[in-house]
């Protein structure tokens, strides 16, 4: 519990306030039965006779002497009902900020980890450890200041004042409470290996079930809806006898404490009468002792509750602590700047992946300054979008560097850096909201002209005349309300709106039918022709890269051929066939005839 001490020091000032708060009004709570345990013994046992001075008492002096202990009562109740009411408020405060706290610095160290990392679990995982640790840990901070402070404060109360009356009474009451607390804390063991467990199964279907809602055209396109329900409901019901069992630990702890705490009150009953006998308590003590028995073993036998909920919240800062762990993206403490990238170079550059056998990328080398157009090509698997990921440094090379305008990719802050990127990706990803909104959210400050001049750019005409709203027009999370052509242009005008220095087209066209294809690809023609920054192809289609400077065709993780696309041709190599197999026998003859007069 180190780490929930780390996060709630910086407002141990707060708590110390909560704390006297909760000291205060156990504190006067505690008075009542002792004034009301005197109102017995001066007036109802004597209510004729001043006890004090013995002397007869008339009928005003007795209601004057009520009234007086009454008015006590009233002011005691009062103060207690105070200082709870601030005390609320304080322990609110504390476990707010610090539940914002944790919750922030868990979502920020999530957010700077390794691309990689989030590759090998599912998106909802990291979600459920965040949402979990705020809220077993802000159960945990308020039962311990609302209820096991108090039943110590009460202790302390009780032992000054029954050590007064006779000394036997006192070790009774401890006694009892270490034996409640030995047995709750050893039944408590078997209940912090099952909440292990439900945490673990809880953090699984979280990953599991945003795994299904987001995929959820597939499912039901295929018809595996019952299929995803009932694999989804096993984990549920394995939850779910997780939870029983947890239940039922959790009454027999109750049974064992209720019986527990209803021998000891018997036995403190016992010796009340024994020292009422011995003419040691009288009645209005005895009548305030037995009150202070409910002070403290009522909320013991809440103390089940509590170390569940500590157990909680040990399971949860656990996985939490397990996640603050893990690396982050490497930083160097003085990145150097890198300026407008206007050179580009990779030299011998390899990658392997975490659980592949061989390497994804070998020995890469190339080289690309402003105002050129290079592309890679090659076959599923053949290392393309892994190149891409390296550049943009969602991966780091494990040989060789990268280097941007001469500086090496380890010396450089990739944040700033990919500021200067427009990246149009493969599988596009839309938010829920407007288009508007959508191409904002890479660049903030752009007017609604730019973005409809990017919209148009990317050839988005048809959408928004059908758009009712124009830029303003809804549309789903992730495009549901779009064909995937439409979202396709949508991210393209995404990266334009940046007016990049580096433009990346990974696989941009791949969801596109052949005429807006052919619009796609002119737009990135007059984009590569004003030569403003470094482009980067990344293509299935070689329609689409046939105009770039220079063409890298990858095989098994090696550049094996590099030129231009009728250089290509001429070699008869890898991308000949790709060539061959994609226009036909007929257009490729056609293509060879006309094949001098292009160049």
């Amino acid at each position: 519990m180190k780490l929930l001490l780390q996060y709630l020091k910086p407002y141990k000032a707060l708590i110390a306030v909560a704390l006297l708060l909760a000291a205060i009004n156990q504190t006067f709570s505690m008075f009542d039965p002792m004034i009301f345990g005197k109102l017995i013994d001066y007036f109802a046992n004597n209510p004729h006779v001043d006890k004090i001075t013995g002397k007869p008492r008339n009928e005003h002096e007795f209601i004057m002497g009520v009234m007086v202990y009454l008015g006590f009562l009233v002011g005691t109740a009062m103060i207690s009902r105070v200082a709870k009411a601030f005390q609320d408020y304080t322990v609110n405060v504390v476990i707010q900020k610090f539940g914002a706290k944790i919750f922030t610095d868990g979502l920020r160290h999530s957010m700077r980890l390794p691309y990689e990392d989030f590759e090998d679990q599912r998106s909802g995982e990291t979600l459920s450890i965040l949402t979990k640790v705020r809220s077993d840990t802000e159960r945990f901070i308020s039962s311990f200041i609302n209820v096991l402070f108090g039943v110590l404060v009460a202790i302390v109360f009780i032992s000054i004042y029954a050590t007064q009356r006779h000394w036997s009474i006192v070790p009774i009451y401890l006694v009892g409470t270490f034996l409640i607390g030995i047995v709750t804390s050893v039944l408590s063991r078997k209940i912090k290996v099952i909440q292990k467990n439900i945490v673990k199964e809880t953090t699984s279907l979280a990953g599991t079930t945003t795994e299904s809602l987001r995929n959820i055209e597939l499912v039901k396109s295929l018809g595996l809806t019952d299929q995803e329900i009932n694999r989804l409901n096993n984990n549920t019901y394995k939850i779910l006898g997780l939870e029983l069992r947890k239940v039922k630990s959790i009454r027999t702890l109750s049974f064992i404490q209720g019986t527990m705490v209803n021998l000891l009150r018997q036995v403190i009953t016992f010796t009340l009468m024994w020292l009422i006998f011995k003419n040691v308590l009288t009645t209005g003590e005895l009548i305030a002792l037995q009150f202070y028995s409910f002070f403290i073993f009522g909320p013991l036998q809440e103390i089940g509750n509590i170390i569940l909920a500590y157990r909680e919240a040990e399971a949860s800062l656990n996985n939490f602590h397990n996640l603050m762990e893990k690396k982050v993206d490497p930083v160097p403490l003085k990145p150097r700047a890198v300026g407008m990238i206007e050179e580009l170079e990779f030299e011998g550059i390899s990658f392997q992946h975490r659980t592949a056998q061989f390497k994804a990328l070998d020995n890469i080398s190339f080289n690309v300054t402003k105002g050129e157009t290079i592309a890679f090509v090659g076959p599923s698997g053949s290392g393309k979008s892994t190149l891409v990921k390296l550049l943009v440094g969602l991966y780091r090379a494990q040989e060789g560097n990268i280097f941007y305008n001469g500086i090496k990719g380890n010396e450089i802050s990739f944040d700033e850096l990919r500021e200067q990127i427009g990246f149009v990706t493969q599988d596009t990803q839309l938010f829920a909201g407007t288009i508007k909104e959508n191409l904002l959210f890479v660049a903030p400050g752009a007017t609604d002209d730019e973005v409809t001049d990017a919209l148009y750019k990317a050839s988005c005409q048809n959408l928004l005349s059908r758009a009712g709203k124009g830029i303003e027009s809804l549309i789903g999370e992730g495009g549901l309300k779009l064909s995937g052509g439409e979202k396709q242009r949508l991210s393209i005008a995404r990266s334009l709106l940046r007016h990049p220095h580096l433009l990346i087209f990974d696989e941009a066209t791949s969801s596109l039918d052949s005429i807006t294809e052919e619009e796609i690809t002119s737009t990135i023609k007059n984009i590569s022709a004003a030569k403003e920054q470094i482009t980067v192809l990344i293509a299935h289609r070689l329609s689409t890269i046939m105009h770039a400077d220079r063409i890298y065709v990858l095989e098994r993780g090696r550049v094996i051929e590099t030129g231009t696309h009728y250089s290509l041709l001429e070699e008869k190599g890898l991308y000949y066939a790709m060539w061959r197999q994609q226009i036909g026998e007929r257009k490729f003859a056609a293509q060879a005839v006309a094949a001098p007069s292009s160049n």
